[in-house]
């Protein structure tokens, strides 16, 4: 076994201990270093770390511990040595000194919905923003600032009373860091650009424990690098967001196509989002249930007067094939958690592949429809988001972002219940097996936010042009990567 592997089924074994919370603090913990070596946190060092703090520190025999390291992922069952539920900024400079003093293996959690599970470790320490997740609203500036461990439904819910709102993805569970570091894409974007387009500036605790503001006259180099090079250089503790005025209800639509139409469906869905007005947004896919059934989907919002949506929508409405055939109005926080259930709610096991699209032709097509197969285990789907816009507007060198001439994103994504856990290895070589063919038609890149098991090299090339300046930002706030767990930029120093 691997020293990790004993390292974690040590500290199971804690975990399965009768140990009450009251002598919880009456042992060592084994633990696992940055370079993937062993270290003990000795009782002694964790009591005082405990004291320090305002949160409190989780171990693998507390109340609460297997609640705090659940991830959306359940492919994912990661044993930390340590959890510190931070209560602010304090208690994250403190955790992070902590945590480099004693060369602990670091990540930082908030929504927990990284694919590949790298919001939680296995016998490192994991820094637990949640509870910080206050959102404050200046109104008159339209500025919304919004603390690192806040979900999206968080902010949506402060924003959109007072006819505001920004770029804040799909499912309103997700954390707002994770999700903004990496880019941001959501159902605002080709309004109001990504949601790193509306970062205006973050304060953000580094490596060496210090808290830091970066915005454009503060810290410029570290702004730059925050606004999509992930959690690379440290613990946002708050983000400054931009926001726009926006109405509170909207347009929801949503058309099924069956499966033998779905070929027709896909190119229709191509040529109306292509040519859609920026108040639209069009999504697009074919999924397959467990029983065998599928179909295609073209789904979206409309941001416009009401009174131009069947103009709108004529071109799908003309194709006659849709079984369902829905435009209904909802208000835009309901639309923000419309679909946080069903196949994007915790408790699955998943796995995805994602890219960016920059042509579109016949050939893609067929490869996305034909390569659907149906397991009764299993629900699979490919996704498409249009890329065009605003996010389109914006310099290849202004923000990490290096994917500015993408059409559209897409995934494939298979998940299935946790219970069948003897289906991982079927269900994960279907999907890379999906996307070999999927590949030769994408431009390069993928979403830093999809991140699974892509290597370093599929890594640095993803960031493109701006991969040798995120070195050299690297370089300057964390010489040591700290902070690696992540869709990691090594430094070079």
């Amino acid at each position: 076994m691997r020293r990790r592997d004993l390292i974690r089924a040590a500290m199971g074994a804690a975990a399965a201990s009768t140990f009450t919370n009251a002598s919880a603090w009456a042992r060592d913990i084994p633990a696992v270093t940055l370079s993937d070596g062993e270290t003990t946190l000795t009782k002694a060092d964790i009591k005082a770390f405990a004291k320090g703090l305002n949160g409190i520190v989780l171990r693998p025999d507390s109340d609460g511990y297997d609640i705090a390291r659940e991830l959306w992922n359940k492919y994912w069952d990661l044993r930390p040595a340590l959890i510190a539920k931070c209560n602010g900024v304090e208690d994250v400079i403190a955790t992070v000194n902590f945590a480099r003093e004693h060369d602990l293996l670091t990540a930082v959690r908030c929504g927990g919905h990284s694919m590949s599970g790298k919001s939680m470790c296995d016998g490192g320490l994991v820094i637990d923003m949640t509870p910080m997740n206050n959102v404050d609203v200046d109104v008159r500036n339209k500025i919304a600032s919004v603390e690192g461990g806040a979900q999206l439904g968080n902010m949506d819910r402060k924003t959109q009373p007072l006819g505001l709102g920004t770029t804040a993805g799909v499912v309103s569970h997700t954390g707002v860091g994770g999700l903004t570091l990496g880019g941001g894409m959501g159902r605002l974007q080709r309004r109001f650009g990504l949601a790193i387009d509306n970062v205006l500036g973050v304060e953000i605790v580094t490596a060496d424990g210090k808290m830091l503001r970066a915005n454009e006259k503060e810290n410029p180099d570290l702004y730059w690098g925050v606004r999509g090079g992930g959690g690379n250089f440290g613990v946002v503790t708050k983000f400054f967001f931009r926001l726009h005025p926006m109405n509170q209800t909207i347009l929801n639509f949503f058309f099924s196509i069956p499966m033998e139409y779905a070929k027709d469906a896909l190119k229709l869905y191509f040529d109306f989002s292509m040519s859609a007005r920026e108040d639209v947004f069009a999504m697009g896919g074919v999924s397959m249930q467990p029983d065998g059934t599928g179909n295609a989907r073209i789904s979206g919002n409309y941001f416009g007067p009401f009174s131009e949506i069947d103009q709108m929508l004529r071109p799908i409405r003309n194709f006659g094939k849709a079984t369902v055939d829905r435009v209904y109005p909802m208000q835009y926080v309901d639309v923000q958690r419309s679909i946080d259930d069903g196949v994007n709610a915790p408790g699955r096991r998943r796995y995805a592949k994602g890219g960016f699209l920059r042509n579109i032709d016949e050939d893609l097509i067929n490869t996305i429809v034909d390569g659907m197969e149906p397991l009764p285990t299993r629900h699979i789907g490919v996704g498409l988001l249009p890329m065009d816009g605003a996010p389109a507007r914006v310099g290849a060198d202004e923000t990490v972002w290096a994917h500015r001439d993408a059409l559209y994103n897409i995934d494939s994504t298979s998940n299935w219940a946790v219970s069948d856990s003897d289906m991982d290895a079927q269900n994960i070589s279907w999907n890379r097996a999906y996307w070999k063919d999927v590949e030769p038609f994408l431009g390069g890149g993928f979403y830093v936010n999809a991140l699974m098991d892509e290597d370093q090299g599929q890594i640095n090339s993803n960031y493109g042009h701006n991969h040798a300046r995120l070195v050299e930002v690297k370089n300057t706030y964390d010489p040591d990567n700290f902070f690696r767990l992540n869709a990691n930029v090594q430094p070079t120093v």
